[in-house]
């Protein structure tokens, strides 16, 4: 009897033990927890970062509640962050046993890395102010949820021409030759004032496919003129490129961030030195409105140490990322944006401009919100990207394989939704300098049934979702409308670059995507842009519309096949696929269905067959097909909203970009 009394005692303890390990697996977080709680559900943690070393210990344990994964389960509410979530190796889970940061069951979570504003005091009129401690420019503020804009002016200024020399030894870090570069910006006095903090000031300007943000350091004041000088030596950088990069001195600038030009509903303005952050009212009540202005330099890191300490089966679900905040690119201390082509711009001097030869490591890619590199089997599942304000979303930039973004929400971006990859894997470990650490190509990845609208606000040279050479990579089923520039590009190396093409880019897969109505700023390039040799990648199934080149493989672009797809435009004069010179080759399209035949094909080697031509939106039952399979599938459609987003700008209402800018 007193035997059988201690077997059921040793069983009921088992039980007890089995249960709590059962539950150790489950990490609960809440905003209203605290960081020395266990964790449980009734304790939870309060932060995401201490949900991740919990995690950590528990597989330093090797406890049997972890054989089926670690769920880090977020209760509703904000978590604000004042750095990114940062994980690493140690943070790895394993493929039968990963670790998952997801909302709990129906609960509206949001990751923000912002802060809100209160305690307005009125200045004059409808405009505010109230006290915000940070020392770094803001670029971005939301009020009510909606993204306000940097004062600035009503109407585009014109420039008189440079100024100045900035002289480069050759030897600097930035730098790739000796030579002079020029200093500032000649402006009419009338257009360009004393500005009281001149080194917030920005002017922008648009050529053709590209965009350039300058950043200022000093004004000085000539008679009648104003000479806007740059920040160096990334002013040396913007100004020294060549083709579409070259600057124009004496068209159009978006002058913006000065106190002076604050004089519209949407405006703001922060100054630094007297940390003041002053908004001019759209008739909002100040003293109950939600102003948060993005302080995190991101959001989510996830890097690993290298090729072979790769940080591994991360899903992250069900959340909403917001409230981010990006400086530019960073050379030397001084700021600004200087794009050569869709996502890569110009961080290093180059006498002559020519970027080629330096087999892009002049070139760089911002910073993501979500930044992964040397990283394995991550997945963003169903998440929602609003009022996002780095380069890019989510960045899978260097050595990242097997890993999945699918089923998100992306809208209200300043960058893009998605890249893979960088400029920099023109060759992969043969003395690229990789400027984030070990070099390692992007493979075996997929970008999928994502939904996008109002991306690229800011940085409008950059298309909805990037990737540079990558190979075995699937960009498959995204509805994409309404951007600046192009919708999906895959490639990079020109056939003119007077280097040999890559061999790292081939397999790649653009199928069964929808995307139109694109192009509303920026000119050429395509809905669906192609670069460089791809051996065994494959356009197939999309339905594109409304683009002034619909499908376009650029120059030296090859070995591909485009199948299968449907192209419709509104325009008779708009191409459904553009193949201009004589280095685009090798290139099978067959069984495409258009609303008119309208091409360009002045390559080599070429087949362009079976294309089937409509003058009506009538189309053939087998294009009707396409179309309905193309987009998002049906698994993810609950992702769709049911009325088409607002569109949203970030300039004066009634400020015609693509009239002022070409």
């Amino acid at each position: 009897m007193k035997q059988n009394r201690l077997n059921q005692l040793l069983i009921l303890a088992l039980m007890v033990l089995t249960t709590w390990s059962a539950g150790a697996a489950d990490i609960w977080v809440s905003p209203a927890g605290k960081d020395t709680n266990p964790g449980t559900e009734s304790k939870p943690l309060a932060s995401l970062q201490a949900a991740a070393i919990k995690a950590r210990q528990l597989r330093a344990k090797n406890t049997a509640a972890i054989k089926s994964g670690i769920q880090i389960i977020l209760k509703e509410g904000e978590y604000w962050l004042k750095e990114p979530l940062q994980l690493g190796p140690e943070d790895s889970g394993t493929e039968l046993s990963p670790t998952v940061f997801r909302a709990a069951d129906g609960a509206n979570v949001v990751i923000s890395g912002g802060v809100t504003v209160t305690g307005w005091q009125q200045v004059e009129g409808n405009v505010y102010k109230a006290e915000l401690n940070r020392d770094a420019k803001l670029r971005t503020l939301f009020v009510n949820g909606k993204r306000m804009r940097m004062a600035g002016t009503d109407v585009p200024v014109n420039g008189l021409g440079d100024w100045g020399k900035f002289q480069i030894d050759g030897n600097e870090s930035w730098a790739f030759g000796a030579g002079t570069a020029i200093d500032g910006i000649k402006f009419a006095a009338k257009d360009i004032q004393s500005y009281k903090n001149p080194e917030d000031i920005e002017l922008v300007q648009f050529n053709v496919w590209t965009e350039k943000i300058f950043c200022a350091r000093e004004l000085e004041q000539f008679g009648d003129t104003t000479v806007v000088k740059l920040q160096q030596p990334y002013g040396a950088i913007a100004t020294s490129m060549a083709w579409a990069g070259k600057i124009n001195y004496k068209k159009s600038f978006v002058v913006r961030n000065a106190l002076e030009l604050l004089d519209s509903p949407g405006e703001f303005y922060f100054d630094r030195k007297s940390q003041t952050l002053y908004y001019y009212s759209d008739g909002e009540d100040m003293a109950t409105v939600k102003a948060i202005a993005p302080m995190a330099e991101g959001l989510v890191q996830i890097k690993g140490r290298s090729a072979s300490e790769r940080v591994k089966n991360i899903r992250f679900e069900g959340i909403t990322f917001s409230h981010d905040h990006w400086q530019l690119m960073d050379v030397a201390g001084s700021h600004g944006f200087a794009g050569i082509q869709s996502l890569g711009l110009a961080v290093k001097y180059i006498p002559g401009g020519n970027w080629h030869p330096t087999e892009y490591n002049s070139t760089d890619v911002p910073r993501g919100a979500v930044q992964v590199e040397n990283a394995e089997s991550i997945e963003f599942v169903r998440n929602s990207f609003e009022c996002i304000s780095s380069g890019i979303a989510i960045n899978l930039v260097n050595d990242v394989k097997n890993s999945r973004v699918e089923g998100n929400f992306f809208h209200d971006l300043l960058g893009n939704a998605v890249n893979i990859g960088h400029p920099q894997h023109y060759k992969i470990g043969d003395g690229n300098i990789f400027p984030e650490g070990v070099e390692g190509l992007c493979e075996n990845n997929r970008v999928a049934n994502n939904y996008l609208r109002n991306v690229s606000l800011d940085f409008r040279q950059v298309e909805g979702i990037t990737s540079f050479f990558v190979a075995n990579t699937d960009i498959v089923h995204n509805d994409i409308a309404g951007t600046p520039y192009g919708a999906i590009v895959c490639g990079w190396w020109w056939g003119n670059s007077q280097i040999p093409p890559s061999t790292v880019a081939k397999n790649n897969r653009i199928s069964f995507n929808k995307a139109g109505d694109t192009h509303q700023v920026l000119d050429d390039g395509g809905i669906i842009y192609l670069l460089g040799e791809q051996p065994g990648t494959v356009v197939e199934g999309n339905y594109v519309f409304n683009g002034p080149r619909c499908i376009y493989p650029d120059d030296g672009s090859a070995y591909l096949t485009i199948t299968r797809n449907v192209v419709g435009n509104a325009s008779y004069k708009w191409m459904w696929l553009h193949l201009w010179t004589k280095r685009c080759h090798d290139i099978v399209a067959r069984e495409n269905y258009v609303k008119n035949n309208l091409l360009m094909d002045n390559g080599t080697n070429n087949i362009i067959e079976e294309t089937y031509s409509f003058r009506e939106d009538e189309w053939s039952e087998e294009a009707l097909k396409i179309i309905d399979f193309a987009g998002i599938q049906p698994e993810y459609k609950d992702i769709v909203p049911e009325n088409e987003p607002e569109k949203i700008s970030i300039h004066p209402e009634g400020f015609k970009e693509r009239d002022v800018f070409h």
